[in-house]
């Protein structure tokens, strides 16, 4: 019995057989107990948040302050996945229903421990309308599907968190390649998620790929990424930098930003706390800054010559109790000075501790997913709450809301949205 309790701790202390497998093995228990519910269908438990707001649908809407036009929405609506768009009144312009199943069926295009067990289990961040009411999405791999959701191509490749619109028309998204065995960046032992930037055409073929990781060694950047003396044997679910967002610099934003030039890229890296900018042909990091954002996502480009950031200043928790709840910050990269446009105030409080979005309005309004509470507010400068949506489940839970895109009102070109 002693020999037998000696080698279970050292099993689990240096991971020996079959310590990995009774791990998976609790763990696959822990999680048919929490998510029995989307498991058998019966319940969408995996979308599923405790409520912390009042209401349903639209609760607040100030007319003459908000930014007018549609506003798209990712969630989970009646029975399926959802990008939703909507008016400003909360009517519903155009549905397009989403299935994991239905768009890979059994295809092994991620890996096993990343697929959905359902269709009610399975998640997306990042979507982009077209103006001819056509969405391309990340959802296991890349996908684009016409106004009345039937899949126009897809790429079967791990995507995933978001996918921007380059000037030129292409799109960047966040790619994964999952290293299994011979590992591409010692001392990083294998299983490891290598992140890469994802250049993809507009008719769906790739244009280039970069490995964030390579940036990192070839720029003398390994200090930010080793910066906690994290072990060198991540977690593969978590994967090491987490890459979730990439843009390329708006052509128009050029004279402000004179410190880059046409086709650089800002990138978020959650795991190191980094916002860097890029030139994806020299590879050269021209510009990087580490907080004082807590694993942020959603970093935008904006024409005052600042990016801003959504600050989700992740705490452990799910309240935001210790570090005061999620923001949102402008940063000037000449001079790395930051500002607080939201949330810094007691009256502000928001917070989400994962996924989150943001979007700069034309009036000066700021469009804030606050994700994991299932609600989308918009805000004055002055920090007034002038629009506010909520997907309510019950009531005591609510759905995640993974983004919220506001759109002006002669954006779209469709003149008729019927579907057969």
């Amino acid at each position: 019995m002693i020999f037998t309790f000696l080698f279970g701790l050292l099993a689990a202390a240096n991971n020996w057989f079959p310590y990995p497998s009774f791990k998976k093995y609790v763990g696959d228990i822990k999680v048919l107990y929490r998510e029995v519910g989307t498991l058998t269908l019966t319940s969408p438990d995996y979308q599923l948040v405790a409520s912390k707001y009042e209401g349903q649908g639209v609760v607040q809407n100030v007319n003459d302050l908000v930014s007018p036009g549609p506003t798209l929405l990712t969630s989970f609506y009646d029975d399926s996945l959802e990008i939703r768009l909507i008016e400003e009144d909360g009517s519903v312009v155009n549905r397009w229903p989403v299935s994991y199943s239905a768009i890979w069926g059994d295809s092994d295009n991620i890996p096993p421990h990343e697929r959905p067990r359902t269709d009610w289990d399975a998640i997306f961040n990042g979507v982009h309308l077209e103006p001819d009411g056509s969405v391309v999405f990340p959802l296991g791999g890349l996908v684009k599907i016409d106004r009345c959701a039937q899949v126009v191509w897809k790429i079967p490749r791990k995507f995933h968190h978001s996918i921007e619109k380059s000037p030129s028309g292409s799109y960047w998204v966040p790619g994964r390649e999952y290293i299994s065995e011979y590992s591409k960046h010692t001392p990083i032992r294998t299983p490891y998620e290598l992140d890469t930037a994802v250049e993809v055409s507009s008719g769906g073929e790739i244009l280039r790929e970069i490995p964030i990781l390579d940036l990192l060694w070839s720029n003398d950047m390994l200090a930010t990424l080793f910066a906690n003396n994290r072990n060198f044997d991540p977690n593969p679910v978590d994967d090491v930098i987490h890459l979730n967002d990439v843009e390329e610099i708006p052509t128009e934003f050029l004279s402000v930003f004179p410190m880059f030039a046409e086709g650089d890229l800002v990138a978020s890296l959650r795991e190191s706390n980094l916002l860097i900018v890029f030139s994806p042909e020299t590879l050269e990091v021209k510009w990087f800054h580490t907080g004082p954002w807590i694993q942020q996502h959603d970093a935008d480009w904006q024409a005052d010559g600042t990016i801003t950031v959504f600050d989700n200043r992740f705490d452990g928790t799910s309240t935001g109790i210790y570090f005061g709840g999620s923001n949102i910050i402008s940063i000037d990269p000449q001079t790395n000075a930051t500002k607080y446009l939201y949330g810094a105030n007691t009256d502000e409080f928001f917070y989400t501790q994962a996924v989150g979005d943001h979007q700069i309005l034309p009036n000066g309004n700021i469009l804030i997913t606050e994700s994991m509470a299932g609600r989308v507010i918009e805000v004055s400068p002055k920090g007034q709450i002038v629009w506010e949506y909520i997907n309510r489940y019950s009531d005591d839970k609510t759905i995640k809301i993974s983004d919220a895109i506001r759109y002006s009102s002669d954006y779209l070109d469709v003149a008729d949205w019927e579907c057969e």
